[in-house]
């Protein structure tokens, strides 16, 4: 052994093997001759052959043994030893020497190497292992059972998220129901407490995203950050239930902007108590204004409207979310976010309106239901317009929301895929309805878009056109009155437009139309290029309409 200085055993594939066949002498030899042996390996160069033997040394030699001869070695030496035996026999007795290790430690009998046994443990074995080591310890040291969980938790453990997740689902199935939800209490506080400019954009975001997919993988049906959560806000503790709003505040506030399931969960599932408080510090979180309004919706869509009335009793009386009531409300009107465009149902919002009173919520809350019901005109047919607008009880108030009203319905017909049957639909029920102020307003806005639309010359026909056919011809003809009086909007090819649908109707006062619009545009290049036009396209009766209203 003096002149070999090979190190061939040291990178054998079996390890164990090799243990027992070059290094069995170490099973018999007295430790204090055993480490003349390792100082003398190293003094002559074999630094290999010493680490190889103080490895065999820690798997061969009984765990009470080895706590028992630990003190024989330098300081290192027995750090290493512990260290090796803690990580690479079976966990169960690796929880065992740490147990007895402990205790020696305890009687004052050892040097204190406990904690870095149980740091290693809980960094590098698996997190099965690691399971089986907590649930061997909370059985007879309660305290390192603490500690495991503890570092493997800390933030600089090189633990993954999914690793953490392995552990808690490892844990639970152990028993060690309470260490597993502290190991996740744990985990998410180190989320939540790691400094925004620590780390780059989004990246705290990402890391609890990536928490919530290791669950999602592990337990599809579990929910287990949600029940979580759910467990905490209904904690007897107040303390302990304040700690939980502000780390899921955090958490939330941490997130991307895209889907959150924890807000999402949180909107849909929490006690109106904890969603007021809980969106009052996001929405005090200058970052997080969207992160409120993404919880807001999900629990505006609470099909429990006497649930929902609380909610927005307590929301108004929060200081800091009274400003947004309106738009809870709007979310509220819009119907539960899994329904689609398909608004709350009325008798539900006669419901809510209802139980707002009974609930002592202040009056405004109720008037601006009405309001926000009466202006959301998507979905609604034009009778249920009508029925929403005469639920608003001031006039002013009633006048507001039938020009907004009317704004929103011609918006809403300049999509592409709008229903303009619908939208006709609506006009003739609001016109025979008496509520002209909405009509108006639909035909300004559809014939003066507000800035960021385009006027659409052939939508305005074809609308003015069926409102011509369902009798409301007045209506028709201030349409196209205000579209083409407005000669900064109207190019001639639009004129064109209109002139070939209205002569197909035909208007009856086609002629005193054109001579009252762009026969007076006070631009006359702009005039002449809209007759000539017209003459263009065959249309020369109404190119001199235009030309004779200047005479």
């Amino acid at each position: 052994m003096k002149g070999d200085r090979r190190t061939d055993h040291l990178f054998q594939l079996d390890l164990a093997e090799s243990l027992n066949e070059a290094y069995a002498w170490v099973t018999r030899i007295q430790a204090q001759q055993f480490v003349g042996v390792l100082r003398w390996m190293r003094e002559v160069n074999c630094e290999a052959m010493a680490m190889r033997a103080l490895h065999a040394f820690a798997l061969c030699r009984p765990v009470d043994e080895l706590v028992g001869l630990a003190h024989h070695f330098d300081p290192r030496d027995a750090v290493m030893l512990m260290a090796t035996a803690a990580l690479s026999r079976p966990v169960g007795e690796a929880a065992e020497l740490a147990a007895t290790q402990h205790e020696a430690e305890a009687r004052n009998e050892r040097a204190p190497i406990t904690a870095s046994l149980v740091h290693d443990v809980a960094c590098q074995r698996t997190a099965l292992d690691v399971a089986v080591f907590v649930r061997v310890l909370e059985q007879r040291q309660p305290a390192l059972a603490r500690g495991t969980v503890n570092a493997f938790a800390s933030p600089g453990s090189g633990r993954t998220n999914l690793d953490k997740a392995l552990l808690h689902t490892a844990l639970h199935d152990e028993g060690c129901h309470r260490e597993a939800d502290r190991l996740l209490g744990l985990t998410l506080q180190a989320i939540a407490d790691s400094p925004p400019g620590a780390a780059g954009a989004g990246e705290q975001g990402e890391e609890i995203a990536d928490l919530a997919g290791a669950f999602q993988h592990l337990s599809p049906a579990g929910r287990v950050l949600e029940r979580w959560v759910e467990e905490r806000l209904n904690a007897s503790d107040a303390i302990e239930v304040e700690r939980t709003r502000r780390l899921v505040a955090t958490l939330i506030a941490r997130r991307g902007t895209g889907r959150d399931a924890l807000a999402e969960h949180i909107g849909r599932t929490t006690q109106p108590r904890h969603l007021v408080k809980l969106c009052a510090m996001l929405v005090k979180d200058e970052a997080s204004p969207v992160k409120c309004a993404q919880v807001r919706y999900y629990a505006a869509g609470h099909k429990d409207v006497q649930e929902l009335a609380v909610l927005v009793a307590s929301w108004h009386k929060e200081p800091a979310l009274t400003r947004t009531t309106r738009d809870l409300l709007a979310d509220a009107v819009a119907g539960p976010s899994a329904s689609g465009s398909s608004p709350r149902p009325l008798n539900e919002l006669g419901q809510l309106d209802k139980w707002l009173t009974l609930d002592a919520a202040a009056p405004d809350c109720s008037r601006m239901l009405c309001y926000v019901a009466a202006v959301r005109v998507e979905g609604r047919s034009g009778a249920e317009l009508v029925t929403l607008l005469g639920r608003v009880e001031r006039r002013r108030d009633r006048t507001r929301a039938a020009q907004e009203a009317g704004r929103r319905l011609a918006i809403a017909v300049m999509r592409p895929d709008a229903d303009r049957d619908w939208f006709v639909d609506c006009l003739r029920a609001l016109h025979d309805a008496k509520h002209s102020v909405a009509v108006r307003a639909a035909c300004r806005e559809l014939s003066d878009p507000s800035p960021g639309s385009k006027a659409d010359a052939a939508l305005v026909a074809d609308v003015a056109a069926r409102l011509h056919h369902t009798r409301l011809r007045n209506v028709a003809w201030s349409l196209l009155e205000r579209f083409l009086e407005n000669e900064q909007l109207v190019t001639p090819s639009d004129v064109v437009q209109v002139v070939e649908r209205v002569l197909a109707l035909p208007l009856p006062d086609a002629k005193l139309l054109l001579r009252a619009t762009v026969g007076r545009w006070s631009d006359v290049g702009h005039r002449d290029d809209a007759v000539a036009a017209l003459r263009a396209a065959d249309r020369r009766r109404a190119a001199e309409w235009v030309i004779k209203s200047l005479r």
